[in-house]
């Protein structure tokens, strides 16, 4: 399943998730977390029909749920069966009445008789529901939406279909399924497995859909909408379908495109044809995830969908390879129980690894791999470091949801690939196609993958899951070089430094080990003459003496990138320009980007900013204005000035960002052009966002009559229509900078922002509106933060999961004690376990941070005030070192 940052969807994961404040890592248990375990099994699935009328407008749902079942263990007299919300009507054992009764969430199903292990037993269950708020989802046209479309979308995951069909909700057995679901006329019915029949009934249309892999209850799935739908092939004559509403057909031919190419590259590389009879794709609205990998039928955000111009920048193939990839890893392999869940994630986070390095169109290869996992790795080390450390397997939580988090996707990933290089290619997809033919159809845990690598290759890399996988954290790697030019000798020292001296630190409860592992050492000596030497890191410090025929002209530790770690690996400054100008490895020049900007001497400032403009890969560009961005000097200004010609949308959009990071109004005017026009959504957005920042927080004040043309024309930008308002977000943001604002001097400027958050504007507007008045709150007077904090509280009665996510972003950005009442009140409405545990977590925050004071703004005018008078010093001393350079 997947959520989204950097224009991908993640999962179970959401843009505005609560990442914790400057008062560092929290434990990631939570009061009330206890360990969970799979249930007991007296009975086995086997079969589950579904039978249900479903009124998309009057917003409920007739059915019955039949269950067949095999006895397990002896002396069973009930059958126990999951529930919420729903209005049971009767209960039939064989086909005729029998008793029942209901236990808080529990439906207890009389039998007439003990049942006798091995004996299979059939019970139907005829019950409703309306207007339900988990499980199922209906959403059409209201007041304030009148032209949205009737759509109906279940959500099983992670135990939500009990609260649409009674059932045993727990990933730990598997049954085959069918759905037979009458609609009214004009409308589909979209499920898992293959379409049995489709027949017109009056004034409704009755589909039958029958799947016949075992699959999870989690993984059962329905949509109901008036879809317009098509039909690609895939592998064999695979049907491959797309639902999508009416008029989005483009926009889901340009998501969807590179289906049948990704089912090739993953029945290829695991050398399993793709087990289903068919796979289809539905896009619909108000989804509350990224996508979600049921069974043969993704359902998808319609978010993902998007015009041409934002395809510039944007692809929905991290998304539809994810979902792609659950459905061998996730559904044909079941985690056993969400403890486990990283078989499911971090296989499907890896995956979209796997098709972008074998996929040769525009924006695939080799090097946008390196770069996307070493984005995987950036997120997860915030995660780690600004929130939370635990093991990967992990059982101590409140609800299940509190796993699926970027230990579960992008460290799971990361260590994937990490077993990948160890045991090498061949071995590595040996090992998975045993994994996944041993087990397919079943339920697994993560010993089910270490037995089947030892199996495949020989190799015990128990070690190396108990690091990575049962034990919480990374290395961190500190290392010196020097050479000895007598003896020709290369000298490296190797220390891991997250032990802190020890042989192992505890942290949040789980040991960080002194990892135990192979590494890479690489030297580049004249004529490009490459020295390779394996290593094997057995201790907290180790010293190694390399004979070299010369002095090398470049080293590199971890070649491959493929350890998940931090390094701090300082180096000679000519041998760090020699890599960023000549190593091929795209996280080698960007290695050598981040170590020279340690150092950060005029000669280099210069050579960082032609890598903007002249390095093949926009992601070396794009480090390299973050770069320019830290070092923050009038030189570094002035090239990331040069560097908004550069061609790649994506590298622009980062000098755009870097260039509004300098508070000065000079960037400003040069951002402005690209602010009115660009061909990108996201470098239009983002240089409106800059110029907003560049000119109000200008450390060089402007006069009220300048920052009236800024706040004119911020407001103006709020106007223009942009795939996910990319550009209304960047203009809320630019708003947000406006001097005086939330102290009564910007009332237009505001009172935008309050008008896009209300019902009637379109959702990413209202999203990223609420986030700014948090912002603004944050800072604003007492009387203007009152009036937000109202706002927000209002805000705060509405269901729908991205505004309650985005109100939380808010007020943890406010950090108004007064918050505290809207937060319990969302914690305690809300039914969703991500919304319950942020909501816990922006309260933490608050306990710490409280009202910040009046003076907060004259503070930060100081401070930046400070800021330009360092700069302009650094700009000296660097003028200085090139003038006695030159004489």
């Amino acid at each position: 399943m997947t959520g989204s940052t950097r224009e991908r969807n993640f999962c179970k994961r959401c843009e505005w998730e609560f990442k914790g404040a400057a008062s560092g890592r929290k434990p990631f248990a939570v009061p009330g977390a206890e360990p969970h375990y799979a249930p007991d099994l007296p009975f086995r699935s086997e079969h589950i029909t579904l039978d249900v009328a479903v009124d998309p407008k009057a917003k409920t749902l007739k059915g019955s749920v039949t269950h067949r079942v095999r006895v397990i263990s002896p002396g069973q007299k009930r059958i126990k069966l999951d529930q919420i919300g729903l209005k049971i009507h009767e209960t039939l054992l064989s086909g005729k009445p029998t008793k029942h009764s209901i236990d808080g969430h529990t439906l207890w199903i009389e039998l007439s008789t003990e049942a006798p292990v091995g004996e299979s037993i059939e019970f139907t269950v005829n019950y409703s529901l309306t207007n339900s708020r988990r499980g199922l989802y209906f959403t059409g046209p209201d007041k304030d939406y009148p032209n949205k479309p009737y759509q109906v979308w279940s959500q099983g995951q992670d135990e939500d279909s009990r609260y649409w069909f009674p059932t045993f909700d727990y990933p730990n057995q598997k049954a085959t399924s069918e759905i037979i679901a009458t609609v009214p006329k004009g409308f589909t019915a979209v499920s898992n497995g293959a379409l049995l029949s489709k027949k017109d009934e009056g004034t409704s249309t009755r589909f039958h859909y029958r799947l016949g892999t075992p699959h999870v209850t989690y993984l059962i799935s329905l949509a109901v909408a008036e879809f317009a739908a098509w039909e690609d092939k895939g592998p064999n004559g695979l049907p491959i379908q797309y639902f999508v509403a009416p008029g989005r057909e483009e926009d889901g031919k340009r998501a969807f495109s590179n289906t049948p190419k990704m089912i090739e590259v993953f029945e290829k590389k695991t050398g399993v044809k793709y087990p289903y009879e068919k796979y289809s794709q539905i896009a619909v609205q108000d989804f509350i995830f990224g996508g979600m990998e049921n069974t043969s039928a993704t359902t998808q955000t319609d978010l993902t969908l998007h015009d041409a111009r934002a395809h510039i920048d944007f692809s929905s193939d991290p998304l539809v390879s994810h979902e792609l990839a659950h459905q061998w890893f996730g559904d044909l392999l079941t985690c056993r129980d969400w403890s486990h869940g990283w078989l499911n994630e971090g296989f499907a986070t890896f995956m979209e690894r796997v098709w972008i390095e074998n996929y040769t169109g525009e924006g695939g290869g080799v090097e946008e791999a390196k770069y996307y996992a070493f984005q995987d790795w950036k997120e997860y080390l915030e995660d780690d470091q600004s929130h939370y450390r635990r093991p990967i397997v992990c059982n101590t939580y409140i609800a299940p949801f509190d796993l699926f988090d970027t230990h579960l996707y992008q460290k799971g990933g990361l260590v994937l690939n990490l077993i990948r290089q160890i045991l090498g290619e061949d071995l590595f997809w040996k090992s998975i196609n045993l994994y996944v033919t041993r087990h397919r159809g079943q339920n697994v845990e993560t010993l089910d993958l270490i037995r089947a690598i030892e199996d495949a290759t020989g190799k015990n890399l128990r070690r190396v899951f108990d690091q990575w996988i049962f034990s919480a954290g990374y290395p961190e790697f500190e290392l010196t070089y020097s050479w000895h030019d007598d003896t020709k000798m290369a000298e490296f020292v190797i220390e891991q430094k997250q032990i802190c001296g020890q042989a192992s630190v505890t942290v949040d409860g789980a040991l960080t080990p002194l990892f135990q592992l192979p590494a890479v050492l690489e030297m580049t000596l004249e004529g490009g003459k490459k020295i390779t030497q394996k290593i094997e890191i057995c201790s907290a410090k180790e010293r190694l003496f390399l004979s070299m025929p010369s002095k090398p002209l470049m080293a590199r530790f971890d070649a491959l990138n493929s350890i998940p770690k931090t390094t701090k690996f300082p180096r000679p400054k000519e041998m760090l320009l020699y890599q960023l100008a000549n190593d091929p490895d795209c996280m080698a020049r960007i290695e050598a980007i981040q170590e020279l900007t340690k150092i950060a001497d005029p000669e280099i400032i210069e050579v960082i900013g032609k890598a903007i403009v002249e390095d093949k890969f926009w992601g070396v560009q794009v480090e390299a204005a973050k770069a320019l961005s830290d070092i923050r000097s009038e030189k570094a200004k002035e090239l990331l000035i040069r560097g908004l010609k550069t061609k790649s949308p994506k590298g622009r959009k980062a000098v755009v960002a870097a260039l509004g990071s300098y508070k000065d109004a000079d960037g400003g005017t040069a951002l402005k052009p690209l602010a009115e026009k660009d061909e990108s959504y996201y470098v239009e957005g983002e240089a409106t966002a800059a110029f907003g920042t560049a000119k109000g927080r200008s450390v060089h004040p402007l006069t009220n009559s300048e920052i009236d043309e800024v706040e004119k024309f911020l407001i103006l930008q709020t106007a223009k229509n942009s795939y996910r308002d990319l550009i209304r977000g960047g203009a809320y943001r630019g708003i947000v900078e406006l001097p005086g604002i939330g102290r009564g001097e910007r009332p237009k400027a505001l009172d935008a922002l309050m008008a896009a958050s209300r019902k009637g504007s379109p959702l990413d507007a209202r999203t990223q509106s609420i986030v700014a008045l948090g912002r603004i709150a944050k800072t604003a007077s007492g009387s203007e933060r009152a009036k937000i904090i109202s706002h927000l509280n209002v805000l705060a009665d509405e269901d729908h999961f991205r505004i309650r996510m985005a109100l939380l972003s808010s007020l943890a950005q406010a950090e108004a004690p007064e918050a505290s009442a809207i937060l319990y009140k969302i914690y305690s409405n809300d039914l969703d376990g991500r919304v319950k545990r942020t909501a816990l977590s922006v309260l933490g925050e608050l306990r710490t941070s409280g009202t910040l004071p009046e003076s907060v703004g004259t503070l930060r005018q100081s401070l930046e005030k400070l800021e330009e008078e360092h700069r302009k010093l650094k700009g000296m001393v660097e003028e200085l070192k090139s003038a006695q350079k030159q004489g």
